[in-house]
């Protein structure tokens, strides 16, 4: 796909003529009503990758994948409210030309509905239309992974590039700020892209399949550890509080969440020995199932909470089960849940899945924790104590070295702020293309006026980049050494090879 112009013109009026949160779909696309209680809700049916393919007959392709989970969803606005001015300057500057670009959408496979959502190769005003198409679901897996790996593979195994028949690589660009599953699951190959692979695939595998076509760059928006923390646990939270439950202020509290319209519930085995569940309510001994939905499936984000308020909570044994008590999708699929368990101020979080094979009821219920509480002997968590475990894959190291081994240290461009993406494209493109050296490059973002606070966020993410082209340009024989080793002039022109 491809040709045709982008009118700056026409998409700068259509901007201004609606707000950016008009513009794009946080319930997916409304397929109509299966039956006279539920509404289907799914993947637009143009971003659709089940049983297709990309084509980009234009000279270079281009690959923008958006996380857009709740973490990251509000980097396709940036993208939508920035396309003109990132269209603009690519033909006003030569950095890559001939271009198309395709916009993926990336969510988690293993909790979102829409985890794969996948545009055409245009390169015009077609391309305001992909990104108001996307579903910005907001979901996420909370494992510190997404699923990047299949957005890798789409794009590696079944897009059709004249540029790749050519010799010829274009760019891809991942923004996110997670790590990636180590496995391209073939269960998830064949659901979302109606594709049979004959076994899981090393992740690592793909994304080299992927730099055969692509240069490839993880464009990683920083946050401190303690943002990253609040934003994983604000869905849980946000949940439990919007549908009228206690999160605060509790000796135990169990939390449980899902990502579809499947009926799940959440069952609590007291001291005692009472179950309290959606048929028992409340126990003797203070607990209280205060949260219980989906009993008809009217949301794909359900939650359901059981606690005892700060004072109440009995000594003694706990069991935290999960069951599923009916299917309201149409498909029997497995339900993955997370369950949140507070127990006297320390938080863990469990990660599972239920009817593997279809089953509700009891043959479905899944122990997913006991612990005993003892309020005599309870003392304050260690500070940071509960974030080792639960936490530790949205660590920056982690999730760099993870992305560094699939595509290259020297190819994750870090920034501070999200509205830095355009810009950063930009560098990376005119670098690996050598049309600009990083100085040429920066003194282009002085002429557009952009503050020096910008140029150097810029600078700073594309210096690693820059650096690399440097070292690997006129290697045509042997490099001097020593007092014979030419100066470089810092305007040096850097070719990538």
């Amino acid at each position: 796909m491809g040709g045709g112009f982008y009118d700056v013109d026409v998409a700068n009026n259509a901007r201004a003529n609606s707000s950016s949160n008009d513009a794009f779909s946080y319930e997916g696309y409304d397929y109509g009503a299966d039956s006279a209680t539920e509404v289907r809700f799914g993947v637009h049916p143009e971003l659709d990758p089940n049983g297709n393919i990309r084509e980009c007959c234009n000279d270079i392709p281009i690959v923008m994948a958006l996380d857009v989970t709740r973490s990251r969803g509000d980097d396709t606005k940036v993208m939508y409210e920035k396309l003109p001015m990132f269209i603009g300057q690519l033909e006003l500057h030569g950095y890559v030309p001939g271009a198309a670009i395709s916009f993926a959408a990336v969510g988690d496979a293993n909790s979102d509905r829409a985890p794969i959502q996948v545009g055409q190769f245009e390169a015009d005003n077609r391309l305001d239309a992909v990104l108001k198409n996307f579903w910005i679901e907001e979901g996420g897996g909370g494992t510190g992974q997404e699923s990047y790996e299949l957005a890798a593979y789409f794009y590696a195994r079944h897009t059709k590039l004249s540029a790749h028949e050519r010799g010829e690589k274009g760019f891809f660009f991942f923004v996110g700020d997670e790590g990636f599953y180590p496995k391209v699951s073939k269960d998830h190959v064949k659901a979302i892209f109606g594709r049979d692979e004959p076994a899981d695939i090393d992740s690592r595998q793909i994304f080299a399949e992927l730099q055969d076509r692509f240069n490839v760059f993880y464009i990683f928006p920083k946050a401190s550890f303690e943002d990253r923390k609040q934003d994983i646990d604000a869905e849980i939270k946000q949940r439990v509080e919007a549908a009228g439950g206690q999160y605060k202020n509790v000796d135990v509290r169990a939390s449980l969440i899902w990502n579809n319209r499947n009926d799940l519930d959440l069952h609590v085995i007291t001291p005692s020995g009472q179950r309290i569940y959606y048929a028992s309510k409340q126990s003797s001994c203070g607990g209280w199932l205060d949260v219980d939905m989906n009993v008809r499936g009217e949301t794909t984000k359900p939650v359901e909470n059981i606690r005892w308020k700060k004072g109440e909570a009995p000594k003694g044994q706990y069991k935290v089960i999960v069951q599923n008590f009916a299917f309201h999708e149409a498909n029997r699929t497995p339900t993955h849940f997370e369950l949140e368990l507070e127990v006297a101020g320390e938080i863990k979080r469990f990660k599972g899945t239920t009817s593997p094979n279809g089953e509700t009821g009891t043959d479905s219920e899944v122990l997913v924790h006991t612990f005993t509480f003892d309020p005599d002997a309870v003392t304050a968590p260690a500070a940071g104590a509960e974030t080792e475990d639960a936490y530790a894959n949205y660590d920056d190291t982690v999730i760099r070295a993870q992305w560094a081994e699939a595509i290259g240290e020297e190819n994750i461009l870090e920034i501070e702020d999200p509205h830095a993406i355009i810009d950063v494209m930009l560098g990376a493109m005119a670098i690996t293309r050598g049309t600009h050296d990083i100085d040429a490059f920066i003194g282009e973002m002085r002429r557009r006026n952009q503050s020096a606070e910008r140029r150097d966020m810029v600078q700073a993410a594309l210096l690693p980049l820059s650096t690399r082209q440097l070292v690997r340009t006129n290697l045509t024989g042997e490099l001097p050494a020593g007092e014979d080793a030419p100066v470089r002039d810092s305007q040096t022109r850097r070719r990538f090879v």
